[in-house]
């Protein structure tokens, strides 16, 4: 079933604080909206961080609603990507 955005799950909005883990580095950023096949997360990062997300990416991201569960980059934007969660598909 699809929502009336075209997706297939409700989003809602969240705004919390987050922590965001891969390949041992460690970055803070905001989940802005989750639903049940993923999440947008929202990310600054200074010049000289070393975190490095793309698309296709394994992340971990820890915060009030998402209790760090497996999920995978699957779009980027200027300030943060898209996640979706082990077991779901685009």
């Amino acid at each position: 079933t699809m929502t009336g955005s075209g997706r297939r799950h409700e989003r809602q909005p969240v705004n919390e604080p987050a922590t965001i883990v891969s390949d041992g580095s460690v970055a803070d950023g905001v989940v802005i909206d989750v639903s049940e096949s993923g999440a947008a997360i929202e990310f600054s990062l200074e010049k000289d961080d070393k975190v490095c997300l793309d698309i296709g990416q394994d992340v971990g991201i820890k915060s009030e609603s998402l209790s760090d569960r497996p999920a995978r980059i699957i779009r980027r934007y200027d300030s943060g990507f898209a996640i979706n969660f082990d077991g779901y598909d685009e």
